[in-house]
C-alpha cells in the first residue's frame, strides 16, 4: 500500500503550455524548472482530450519523478489514476473533494482552490491536504468570477484557519516584484503562507531555471524569516545609529534620482514638485488611470494624497496603488482630511481596503480618526490630542492592523511598525503655516523609499531578480530600515528650522522658498542633520 508524499509546497508549478516563449518546448522548459527549484508541479489542460492528456501527463511524471517533485493533475482524476500521479487539484466547480477522495484513495494529494473564509473552512473539514488561496491579483491566465482577494483576503483566511494541519499556497497574478510582499505582509498569528503557485511568470520565463531559483530564495527567505519571529525583537537601538543611517544614505537620492510618481491635491504639486528636485528625485504629477500602469514599471515610489477626492482620481489612485505594488514598489499613502466629511470617511476606508501600503502618513486628527482615538479635522486641519500615550497607541495600533509603518507628523512626529513607536522632535511652527507643509513630508518619504530601492540595486548585488526581491523586502518590511525611512521627515523638520533663522525669512511666504532651499543644501551636506536631529524611543506598555 503507498504511502501519501510528503510535500514541500514552496513553488508551485501549473502548467500552461501556451505562455511558452518562442522555441521553447513543454518537458524541456519543465525540467529547467525543477533543475531551478521547483517542489512541485500541477499539470493543468483544460482543452486536452482524454488519450493526448494521459500520453503528455505520463510523459510529465516521468521528469517529475528523476526530480522527486509530486506531480497533481488539474480537475481530472481519470487522468490521475491513468498514470498514478501524486494527486489531484480540484476547484470549486469541480467534482467535490469527497467524491475525489473516494475515487483516488486516502494516500493521494488532494488540493482545492478557494477564495472565501467559507471556502477554506469547507476544504479543511472535508479532509483537503493543502489550500491553493486566491486569486490573488488579476491574473491573465484565467478568466476570474470573483474579486481577486489581495493581500488582506489571503491574510484573512490564514487567520480564520487556526491551528489546522492544512498546508496553504496563493495564486493569482503573483510574479517576482510583489511575491516579498505577498510573503510577509500575509503571516498572522504564527500561520503563513508554506509556498505560492505560479503560471506565468515561470511559463513565460526565456531563463526557466533561474528565474524558479530566485522565486524559491526569496519564498524560503520568508518561511524561515516567519519560523523565527517567535523570538524576542531586537532591542530598541540607540538613535545615533538611525541618524547615521540617514546621513549616508541622503546622498543616494541624487546620485540615483529615481522617479517618484505622485497622485496628490491640487494645492502642493508644485511644492511637492520643487521639494521632490530639491533631494535630486524626478517627480512626475500624473493623474490620467492610463499613465498608471506604465509608470509602475519604471516607478521608484507611488505617493497618494487624497486631498482632491474627485471619483476618476480616486480610481486613478487605488488602480495605481495595485499597480505599484504588483511591481514590488514602496506606497506612501497620505490620508488627507480622512475624518472631516463623510464623503472622505468612505473614500480613506475604500483605500484601506482595496489598497496595500507601505507607509501610511497623515497629521494627528487624520491617523487618530483612522485608528478610532477620536480624532477629529477641521477640513484638512488637524483637531488631535497633545497626550503623547494616546498618539503612541494610534501609530502602533494602526501599524499593526494594517502591516505597514505609520506617522503621525505634528509638533511632534510619531512612527511606528506596530510594536515599537519613536518620536520625532524637530521641526518649526512656521511649518503650521503654510499649505500643505504636511504634504511635502509625505513627499519626502516617497523620495527616500525610492532611492532606497535604487541604491540596493547596485553593481555588487548583481542582476538576479531573486536579490532584488530580497532587497526589496528588507526595504518594504524590515522594521528598522522602514523606521529610517520615515525617519527621514527629520531631515524636512530641520530644515524648516534651518530656514526659519534666515534673515530674510519674514513670514510665511518668505518661508516657503526657503525651506525648499534649505531641504536642496542639507541634501548636499547631509551632515549638519548629526548635531541637530532630536528622536526617541518611546517606553510603551
Amino acid at each position: 500500500m503507498s504511502v501519501k508524499p510528503q510535500v514541500d509546497y514552496t513553488l508551485y508549478l501549473v502548467t500552461e503550455r501556451s505562455l511558452l516563449p518562442n522555441g521553447h518546448e513543454f518537458l524541456t522548459h519543465l525540467e529547467s524548472c525543477l533543475k531551478g527549484g521547483v517542489t512541485l508541479v500541477q499539470l493543468r489542460e483544460k482543452n486536452l482530450d482524454t488519450r493526448p492528456f494521459i500520453d503528455l501527463a505520463r510523459k510529465t511524471k516521468e521528469i517529475t519523478q528523476r526530480y522527486n517533485v509530486p506531480l497533481i493533475i488539474n480537475d481530472r482524476v481519470d487522468v490521475a489514476l491513468a498514470v498514478d500521479a501524486e494527486g489531484v487539484h480540484v476547484g470549486q466547480d469541480d467534482m467535490t473533494l469527497a467524491q475525489v477522495r473516494n475515487f483516488i484513495g486516502p494516500n493521494k494529494i488532494i488540493g482545492v482552490s478557494v477564495n472565501n473564509v467559507k471556502e477554506a473552512q469547507d476544504a479543511i473539514s472535508g479532509g483537503a491536504d493543502y489550500l491553493g488561496i486566491g486569486a490573488v491579483w488579476f491574473t491573465s491566465t484565467k478568466k476570474l468570477s470573483k474579486k481577486p482577494l489581495g493581500v488582506d483576503g489571503v491574510q484573512a483566511i490564514l487567520q480564520a484557519m487556526g491551528d489546522a494541519n492544512v498546508q496553504t499556497v496563493a495564486i493569482g497574478g503573483i510574479n517576482q516584484q510583489n511575491t516579498p510582499q505577498l510573503m510577509a505582509k500575509t503571516s498572522v498569528d504564527g500561520r503563513h503562507l508554506d509556498g505560492i503557485a505560479v503560471v506565468s511568470a515561470i511559463m513565460s520565463s526565456t531563463e526557466p531555471e533561474q528565474t524558479c531559483k530566485d522565486f524559491a530564495g526569496v519564498v524560503r527567505h520568508y518561511v524561515n524569516k516567519c519560523a523565527k519571529s517567535g523570538t524576542p525583537i531586537q532591542e530598541q537601538r540607540d538613535t545615533k545609529e538611525m541618524i547615521e543611517n540617514i546621513i549616508k544614505l541622503v546622498p543616494t537620492i541624487r546620485q540615483k534620482g529615481p522617479l517618484v510618481h505622485h497622485i496628490t491635491n491640487n494645492v502642493v504639486i508644485n511644492d511637492n514638485a520643487n521639494a521632490t528636485l530639491a533631494l535630486g528625485a524626478s517627480p512626475i504629477m500624473a493623474t490620467h488611470p492610463e499613465d498608471v500602469k506604465d509608470l509602475a514599471a519604471v516607478n521608484g515610489a507611488m505617493v497618494l494624497n487624497m486631498g482632491t477626492v474627485d471619483e476618476t482620481i480616486t480610481n486613478a489612485m487605488v488602480l495605481a496603488a495595485q499597480e505599484n505594488v504588483t511591481h514590488g514598489n514602496p506606497v506612501i499613502f497620505d490620508p488627507v482630511g480622512a475624518v472631516a466629511t463623510n464623503l472622505r470617511k468612505k473614500v480613506s476606508a475604500r483605500f484601506l481596503q482595496e489598497c496595500e501600503f507601505t507607509v501610511i502618513k497623515g497629521n494627528a486628527g487624520e491617523i487618530l480618526g483612522l485608528a478610532g482615538k477620536g480624532g477629529k479635522s477641521r477640513g484638512v486641519d488637524s483637531v488631535g490630542t497633545d497626550d503623547e500615550s494616546i498618539a503612541a497607541q494610534a501609530v502602533r495600533e494602526l501599524a499593526k492592523k494594517h502591516k505597514c509603518v505609520v506617522g503621525m507628523t505634528g509638533v511632534i512626529d510619531y512612527i511606528s511598525d506596530g510594536q515599537r513607536v519613536i518620536a520625532l522632535e524637530n521641526g518649526h511652527e512656521l511649518m503650521a503655516s503654510i499649505t500643505g507643509s504636511g504634504c511635502m513630508a509625505t513627499t519626502v518619504v516617497g523620495c527616500f523609499a525610492a532611492s532606497k530601492l535604487f541604491r540596493k540595486l547596485g553593481h555588487s548585488i548583481g542582476n538576479h531578480c531573486g536579490v532584488w526581491n530580497v532587497l526589496i523586502s528588507d526595504f518594504c518590511h524590515n522594521i528598522d530600515t522602514v523606521f529610517t525611512d520615515h525617519a527621514f521627515i527629520t531631515t524636512l523638520n530641520i530644515a524648516s528650522e534651518l530656514a526659519a533663522k534666515r534673515e530674510d525669512v519674514q513670514g510665511p511666504g518668505t518661508f516657503r522658498s526657503a525651506l525648499i532651499d534649505e531641504l536642496y543644501k542639507l541634501s548636499k551636506a547631509p551632515e549638519t542633520i548629526r548635531s541637530a536631529a532630536r528622536m526617541r524611543w518611546l517606553d510603551l506598555v
